[in-house]
């Protein structure tokens, strides 16, 4: 037996095999292939149901030297401290070597979706004939070679700090702030008194008191119960009297106040399973990711780069009895590591004192009802508000509703290049049949502005039939370009959720009512703010939010003249016209309201457009009476000081 043990270790030395020990087992392993006989059977079965099992976390069944339940778990301990990550285990070469009975060693590589650039590694695994069987020799150096019976491995994640979105003056708005969970420890309670502490919580915070007292009867016995998580300013002084209070410091990334334009910025949280799914192992549910708005658009560039860090750690650390046997001091050993990153702040254009007040005005309105104000002279959108009913869904940026009246600021501006003036003479009869609808202008038209009347008198009383009746020298192309010169009917991306609308008129009916902002148009609040703010500014405005991210406008521009026209007639739609409730207010303006949903129940929505030398606004109540009745009142409040 002496002999031909030292046959084979000089075979090894001969061949090159390597001698090196693992921590678990002296006999030496292969490292390069050396002839296997034709009687010896090939192990690349054994390697690839090895391979198999390990991607599915299961080695309990692979034939093995020693007990295979306990393989399984050692793996479960080496990986109880991995937060659910696992590698994607490749086979690659097999070596054998005769020493007294033929092992083979295959080559796995381990490759972990970690970090921006992922981890990989190759870690050996050796198994041993028995009877005509290879078995794996499982050692814990097949999960990573320099791991011991005494180690195993832990993930560590420290987010980047969140970097903050800013307004206008380059001051956060929205940042990563200390909060404060408020609950019930019910270890420093009596069980007697959960039920009335709860409830005295509950009040005092202005929460569900049923809701949270049977969370907090409900819960263990060692729970801790979160009512809610609040500012430290929003802690109402009263909860100290509250037996078992626990309040305690938590990060979130939050606005100036409650709800501030949610909608816009978005949120910020766990990642859902699709974006796990989607990311490729990039993410896990430990991050936190922008889940909406700005938030999501630009959470590469918040969220900057965590630091991930891989250690060898002491197995005793994984939560074990450290006590049931002496354990050597192992100091944590990375084996990988990715740095933080400083992340980088969104400066947008947001005003925060109006983009307040804006959602204060709409603070009590029923329905969807919203406000936009584009700064004439940049362009940047100031504010973007709509009331709490409409939730965080961007209605009031990305919404899809007939814009009325105010869309004949677009057809005025094609009826302008079809040859006429703000002084020319148009038509507007009591009513104007087209094909077979009849069109008709609203309820309490003035009589004294029908028939022959200028087109700015036409513009300013809103004629439904005088625009209507010039569909028949409009084409569908010119009122198309025309839109497309105010900002709107074209697709941008203006860097975040926007839609500028669509001007798509068809037959002669569609068309006619196209001129009147209905049929197969569609504008969001934010678009006719555009409208408003390319007529104000003299030039085709795209409204931008995020600094640097600004969609550049692909149609024919607009020109001085053309502009100048257009600001003829929204000014006598204020000094003379039906927004004549902003005057003192407002430079220029126009109304609008749009009929909407089944034929046997239709609903009005009301329009307000509007114009000074600083700001362009949009003023929209999804259902309201008139533009001048209802909307325009919302203009009227947040440009009115308070008092």
């Amino acid at each position: 037996m002496r002999r031909r043990l030292l046959a084979a270790l000089l075979a090894l030395a001969t061949l090159g095999f390597g001698c090196a020990p693992s921590a678990n087992d002296p006999t030496p392993s292969p490292t390069t292939a050396t002839e296997r006989p034709a009687e010896v059977p090939s192990a690349e079965d054994a390697a690839a149901a090895l391979v198999t099992a390990l991607n599915s976390r299961d080695v309990s069944g692979l034939p093995m030297v020693r007990s295979a339940t306990a393989a399984q778990q050692e793996f479960e301990t080496i990986f109880a401290g991995m937060d659910e990550i696992y590698p994607a285990v490749e086979l690659g070469r097999i070596a054998y070597a005769d020493t007294d009975g033929w092992i083979a060693e295959a080559q796995l590589t381990h490759t972990y979706n970690l970090g921006e650039q992922g981890w990989t590694f190759e870690a050996p695994a050796r198994f041993r004939l028995s009877s005509g069987q290879w078995r794996v020799d499982w050692q814990p150096t097949i999960i990573h070679p320099d791991l011991t019976s005494q180690t195993r491995l832990r993930h560590t994640l420290s987010e980047a700090r969140r970097a903050p979105i800013n307004d206008n003056e380059g001051i956060a708005i929205v940042e990563e702030r200390s909060l404060y969970q408020v609950g019930i420890d019910k270890t420093q309670v009596q069980q007697a008194e959960w039920a009335q502490a709860a409830t005295d919580l509950a009040t005092a915070l202005g929460v569900d008191a049923p809701a949270f007292t049977a969370r907090v009867t409900g819960g263990g016995p060692r729970a801790y119960v979160v009512a809610a998580t609040l500012r430290q300013e929003e802690i109402p002084p009263e909860v100290t009297n509250v037996p078992g209070l626990l309040v305690r410091e938590v990060t979130g990334v939050v606005g100036p106040a409650s709800g501030f334009a949610p909608h816009l910025i978005g949120t910020v949280g766990e990642p859902t399973a699709e974006m796990i799914e989607q990311s490729g192992g990039a993410l896990t549910v430990l991050d936190r990711v922008g889940l909406s708005g700005l938030q999501a658009r630009y959470d590469d560039q918040l969220r900057g780069v965590p630091l991930v860090r891989i250690d060898i750690v002491a197995r005793a650390d994984a939560g074990g009895d450290a006590s049931a046997s002496p354990q050597p001091t192992i100091e944590p050993t990375p084996v990988f590591q990715q740095d933080e990153s400083v992340s980088t702040g969104l400066n947008t254009s947001l005003d925060r004192d109006l983009q307040t007040r804006a959602e204060e005005v709409l603070s009590t309105q029923e329905g969807m009802a919203a406000l936009v104000v584009i700064d004439v002279k940049t362009g940047g959108l100031l504010v973007a508000a709509q009331s709490p009913s409409a939730g965080t869904y961007p209605y009031v940026t990305f919404g899809k509703y007939a814009p009325g009246s105010t869309f004949k600021t677009v057809s005025a501006l094609a009826m302008l290049r079809s040859g006429l003036t703000p002084v020319s003479t148009v038509q507007c009869p009591s009513s104007l049949q087209v094909s077979s609808y009849t069109f008709g202008n609203y309820p309490g038209y003035p009589s004294s502005a029908l028939g022959s009347i200028p087109l700015t008198t036409a513009f300013a009383q809103s004629c439904n039939t005088a625009f209507a009746g010039a569909a028949s020298s409009v084409t569908g192309e010119q009122l198309q370009a025309a839109a497309g010169s105010l900002g709107v009917g074209i697709d941008y991306d203006a860097g975040f959720t926007s839609n500028f609308g669509t001007v798509e008129p068809g037959n002669n009916i569609d068309r006619a009512a196209s001129m009147i902002g209905q049929g197969q148009v569609t504008m969001s609040p934010l678009g006719m703010a555009a409208v408003a703010a390319s007529i104000a500014s003299g030039k085709t405005v795209i409204p931008w939010l995020v600094e640097g991210v600004q969609a550049t406008s692909t149609a024919a521009p607009l020109t001085p003249n053309e502009a100048a026209q257009l600001q003829t007639l929204m000014k006598a739609t204020v000094d003379s016209g039906t927004a004549s409730s902003l005057k003192g207010l407002m430079t220029g303006a126009k109304t609008g309201t749009a009929q909407w949903g089944p034929s046997n129940a239709l609903q009005t929505s009301a329009w307000m457009i509007a114009y000074n030398d600083n700001y362009a606004v949009a003023s929209f109540v999804e259902v309201g009476d008139s533009g001048g009745t209802t909307a325009a009142p919302l203009i009227t409040q947040l440009f009115t000081p308070a008092g």
